[in-house]
């Protein structure tokens, strides 16, 4: 596999929206326990807290882009919850010798669930990231075609094969930045909510090589997500411990937990919206609610 044709097309750019970013909501990487975080939308969505930018990584950015399409949670929880492995992983072994899925099932889950096409026509401003293969960048896909974007995104490294667009090769964003914090920072979001799905270290003790190699990259893996929420204004952390990447023997439970750890944060959340959002800006409606 070529890395890289020479010069790779640019990247569509992603367009500032008309209004200051008053709360931004980044939800990160962590196979079927992205579950999560459509309780975390549940209870937000309840609380009145809309967000006006939406930045996703690997499952984050699945289940962010379903929700800048159609900002209605209900319609998240009766799509997800039920989801089974089988209805979006092709596994194959013969499928290519960098990764076990295609991501034909994925793709073409999103095609039928998704009415927007292009990043522009999402109702919330939505930007995925994904991982350059050669260069090691994390790269913003906030503008031009959203289902290769969400794919790159998502295919995590040795599992999925590369996804090739844009005359790159591109793997799972995690792999550079599993809660790409900075990234709504960088276009002025007032307040920031990051969600961290991820797991935290497994209870079984490692009893052979690749035991502690999977609990090295797991302590990795750790630390890495500590680092990248440095510029959230809170974080959502699940604490989650042994329950794989891609089970979905947990779909209630996992949803469930999301919504609890979220409506425990809601006290922290509604401060930092007070401390850090001047009055004339407190209402929480952004501008897509407004929209007839």
């Amino acid at each position: 596999m070529k890395l890289a044709q020479s010069e790779p097309d640019p990247i569509p750019q992603f367009q500032l929206p008309p209004q200051p970013v008053k709360v931004a909501l980044v939800l990160g990487g962590g196979g079927s326990k992205g579950l999560a975080h459509v309780g975390v939308l549940h209870e937000l969505e309840q609380a009145g807290i809309h967000p006006d930018l939406i930045v996703g990584c690997s499952s984050g950015a699945i289940i962010g882009a379903l929700y800048a399409d159609q900002p209605h949670v209900k319609r998240l929880e009766s799509l997800l919850t039920n989801l089974k492995r089988s209805d979006i992983l092709d596994f194959s072994l013969f499928s290519s010798p960098f990764g076990f899925v295609k991501g034909f099932l994925l793709k073409s889950f999103l095609m039928e669930n998704l009415k927007a096409r292009r990043f522009e026509q999402f109702q919330i401003p939505f930007i995925a990231v994904a991982t350059d293969l050669s260069t090691g960048e994390l790269i913003e896909f906030g503008g031009g075609e959203i289902i290769p974007a969400v794919h790159a995104s998502a295919a995590v490294p040795g599992v999925f094969d590369p996804v090739k667009y844009l005359g790159r090769y591109l793997v799972d964003g995690g792999a550079a930045d599993p809660i790409p914090a900075d990234v709504a920072k960088k276009y002025g979001a007032r307040v920031i909510i990051a969600v961290d799905v991820g797991e935290d270290l497994s209870s079984k003790e490692p009893y052979h090589l690749f035991h502690v190699a999977q609990r090295s990259l797991e302590i990795s893996y750790r630390r890495l997500s500590e680092y990248v929420t440095r510029d959230a204004d809170v974080v959502i952390r699940m604490n989650f411990q042994d329950l794989g990447m891609f089970s979905d023997r947990y779909n209630q439970e996992i949803y469930k937990h999301g919504r609890e750890t979220a409506r425990e944060m809601l006290p922290q959340i509604q401060r930092v919206i007070l401390e850090k959002l001047p009055p004339e800006k407190k209402n929480l409606s952004p501008s897509w609610m407004l929209i007839e």
